[in-house]
């Protein structure tokens, strides 16, 4: 199966790639440090055939992924994570879409350009909610954030979208300098 990795330069970039690679993923890297999500999903759309899963570039992927499946009717499935910053099991980080969300995908993705989690919006758009055709799975693929060294561009981001009390910086900070 396809996986496509989302990078803006993370730490963590080439072990995501190598943790999918050795199990059996043909990883492509879209990785660019200056273009939105967005921007990366459109060329994952236009270059997905077939079902694939995307992943963020600081998430270190363990064994669980292959565990991720497609139910019957079910065209998109989020995957958990464990939560670097929250210090919680958290949904996201990994997404498997099945071929078949493709083309309302590529439709609808210069709209999801003008949102700030473009994803999110993508994954909450009624052609996928009605009848529903998204859900997210009890299989934790990996650990999302750990060692990643931007840490004060990702409280900007959780402040700007008023999400602070979700996570734990401080712990997060002093077990990055263990």
């Amino acid at each position: 199966m396809k996986a496509f990795v989302t990078s803006i330069g993370e730490t963590t970039t080439d072990l995501c790639v190598w943790a999918l690679e050795r199990q059996g993923f043909d990883v492509e890297l879209i990785y660019n440090e200056t273009s939105s999500l967005a921007d990366k999903l459109e060329v994952i759309y236009s270059r997905a055939n077939d079902d694939f899963i995307r992943v963020d570039a600081d998430v270190i992927v363990a064994r669980n992924i292959k565990k991720l499946s497609l139910p019957k009717d079910i065209w998109w499935v989020q995957g958990q994570c464990f939560g670097w910053y929250s210090q919680d099991v958290i949904n996201g980080g990994v997404q498997l879409i099945s071929k078949k969300a493709l083309p309302i995908l590529r439709e609808n993705v210069a709209m999801a350009k003008r949102h700030e989690r473009p994803e999110t919006y993508l994954y909450r758009i009624p052609e996928f909610n009605n009848p529903r055709r998204c859900v997210s799975q009890d299989v934790v693929c990996g650990i999302h954030g750990y060692k990643q060294e931007n840490i004060d561009r990702v409280i900007a981001t959780k402040q700007r979208r008023g999400q602070l009390d979700n996570y734990d910086f401080e712990l997060a900070r002093k077990l990055n300098e263990l």
